[in-house]
């Protein structure tokens, strides 16, 4: 037996042991193949061997030991298992001899899960499934799942939306019981139901958010656009507030929506339907012939649509095709032309982005995909609706409301976007681009620079993201000082709150803003949203080109490079597919600076138009190959400077 001395001994020489090693914490990261990699909080990246790696799940949080081989190199001992993030999931059922598994659908999981018998919910093979796990695999390498629902086979009509709902978590059910529902500021309104208010919109549309109505005066114009208020019937707190809160926006599925509130509400009661009463909130402006907006006032009211119009329609009227039954339309027109311009030279004008329409079967498959090619309908509404939310931000300038803020150019990317600048705006290089008037001078720049670089592609794809924001912040993308929304409360909750945040200031009263938590939850569920839609939409790209002869080809545009290849976006559909570097018979190099693919013969860069056919096709697991058949991709006007530029930015 040891004595106290030798005892405390031998603690201290373990304590030090456990000191010498070299330990850390971190997230473990997947790979393509079994191995992995731990990234450690000190920023190290530590190689997880394929054994380690079946221990262990992407995402989990771990505790390792590094150790360096003889070659410099890390490898992870793991040690403990700290956090374990993954619980449900969706996936697909697989036999492997007489195991039977599932294949989850998450980015770089390539491993199978046990699913024992008793939890197989009479699923075939194939099945897409959704699972949660009941086995952790740290200790032994083992794990398993339980089925908590079959979703569906493959060919079940309506499986594609269900299985969204439930890869991306969206809420498919509503609270339970019924809430009265009651105008509660009735005794508050003006009441404008004699005001010709229209409403324009895709013919389809039910949820009708807004309508407009303008007429000239000496100053120019007024404009009203009023919006739906359903704030006036669902009361912060309640059940179905927090139920529109958790699903944060109305999600457009093919073949189905995802509501933000109960369609009786956005289809009837809050929908503002021709020759209909409804509860509004209207912002009146004053425009002048130049499109500046002055005068702006908040009420609530009592309106009345006096037509439902499409925009197919108004163009129409607008073109004279047919009789113009409202002549405030031309009325608008002139007024969205003042604002658009104030706009060009004031502001910045985004891109159009071009949108498609897809027509499902009776199965629920894709039949067709349309694109829809916008008109001056639709900037019409998109210039009234943009005058509005401008002039609410302007109202809110000195808070408390929520604004929509965007901070341009990443960080990350400002050395990107210099070394551009000095090539093809060598005029700017004083100009300090991560202010507002700075990147606005920027991106004006480029409609005029006679570089042959699509530089406004190239410096969007260096944008950060937008956010929500509780103070006014700077909008770069739309060359704004503060900008806020709240033309689309039917269909998003930060548009709800902002017109909580307008009746506040009516009332004189403070508004009741989410907190710091809340905010980043809703802009988590904002994004969690988007990425569902772009999921079905993918989904049901691949059944499109799956339906194709083999061999058709398709004619594109370079939407996307790095360093492993570029991205095609078909111009008929929308689909996008990549191309891999090494697809292409000449070894290219990279410049990260101008996203340029290069070599002494081809130039492959941003809006190169391109054409390809389907190389490899996997709808499951999100894989679109292309192979370029006949590009038109350039000879580099100067390779040698391509080839100095590859080499400053690598």
């Amino acid at each position: 037996m040891l004595d106290p001395n030798s005892l405390a001994q031998l603690n201290q020489l373990k304590t030090d042991i456990i000191e010498s090693k070299d330990q850390g914490e971190g997230e473990v990261r997947g790979s393509q193949r079994r191995f992995g990699f731990v990234k450690l909080d000190d920023g190290r990246d530590v190689f997880l061997a394929p054994d380690d790696m079946q221990r262990v799940f992407p995402g989990d949080r771990v505790k390792i030991t590094v150790h360096t081989d003889d070659k410099g190199k890390f490898k992870a001992e793991l040690e403990k298992l700290l956090k374990s993030p993954l619980d449900t999931f969706t996936g697909r059922y697989v036999i492997r001899g007489q195991g039977h598994f599932v294949e989850p659908d998450l980015p770089r999981f390539n491993k199978l899960l046990f699913i024992p018998p008793s939890q197989r919910k009479k699923a075939a093979e194939g099945d897409l499934l959704h699972c949660k796990v009941s086995r952790h695999p740290f200790r032994d390498g083992k794990s398993q799942v339980n089925v908590l629902a079959r979703i569906g086979s493959l060919n079940e009509p309506g499986v594609e939306a269900r299985y969204t709902q439930y890869k991306f978590n969206l809420p498919r059910e509503w609270p339970k019981g019924t809430e009265t529902l009651n105008d509660q500021r009735a005794d508050k309104r003006d009441d404008l139901r004699a005001t010709p208010f229209v409403t324009i919109d895709s013919a389809e549309t039910r949820d009708i958010d807004d309508a407009l109505w303008a007429e000239a005066n000496e100053q120019g114009w007024r404009l009203q656009v009023a919006v739906a208020d359903p704030g006036a019937y669902i009361l912060p707190g309640s059940a179905l507030d927090k139920a529109a809160a958790a699903r944060g926006t109305s999600v457009y599925l093919p073949g189905k929506t995802q509501v933000m509130f109960p369609e009786a509400i956005t289809k009837d009661l809050c929908s503002l339907l021709p020759e209909q009463d409804r509860a509004a909130l209207v912002c009146t402006m004053q425009v002048s012939e130049h499109g500046e907006i002055s005068q702006v006032s908040f009420c609530e009211a009592l309106i009345r649509s006096h037509a439902k119009l499409s925009y197919n329609g108004v163009q129409a009227q607008l073109n004279g095709d047919e009789t113009l039954e409202h002549p405030q339309l031309k009325t608008l027109e002139a007024v969205s032309k003042a604002l658009n311009s104030y706009r060009t030279e004031h502001a910045l004008i985004m891109p159009e982005q071009a949108d498609f329409r897809y027509e499902l079967d009776d199965a629920g498959q894709i039949a067709a995909i349309t694109k829809v090619l916008r008109n001056d309908a639709h900037r019409l509404v998109e210039e009234c609706m943009l005058a509005a939310n401008r002039s609410v931000a302007e109202w809110f300038a000195d808070g408390p409301a929520i604004f929509s803020s965007h901070a341009g150019l990443r960080e990350d990317r400002l050395a990107n976007v210099r070394a551009v600048m000095a090539e093809a705006l060598p005029e700017l290089q004083d100009c300090d681009i991560s202010t507002l008037d700075g990147y606005r001078q920027l991106i004006n720049a480029t409609s005029t620079s006679s570089s042959n670089l699509p530089l406004r592609s190239i410096f969007a794809r260096m944008l950060q993201p937008g956010e929500l924001s509780l103070e006014a912040k700077p909008h770069f993308g739309l060359g704004l000082e503060r900008y806020s929304t709240f033309t689309s409360p039917l269909r998003k909750y930060n548009d709800l709150i902002a017109q909580r945040c307008i009746r506040a200031k009516l009332d004189n009263t403070q508004a009741s803003l989410p907190s710091s938590d809340a905010l980043q939850a809703l802009q988590d569920t904002l994004r969690n949203a988007r990425q569902a839609s772009r999921n079905m939409e993918r989904w049901l790209h691949y059944q499109f080109l799956a339906k194709q002869p083999k061999d058709q080809v398709y004619q594109g545009h370079i939407a996307h490079l790095n360093g492993g290849g570029f991205t095609v976006e078909l111009d008929d559909t929308g689909i996008n597919g990549f191309v891999e570097a090494r697809s292409i018979p000449e070894k290219l190099s990279f410049d990260a600076n101008s996203l340029r693919l290069f070599n002494d013969k081809r130039l492959f860069q941003l809006e190169t138009p391109v054409t390809v056919k389907v190389a490899e096709l996997d709808p499951f697991a999100g894989k679109l190959l292309f192979n370029v058949v006949e590009d038109e991709a350039t000879t580099p006007s100067d390779p040698a400077e391509a080839a100095t530029n590859t080499k400053e930015s690598s």
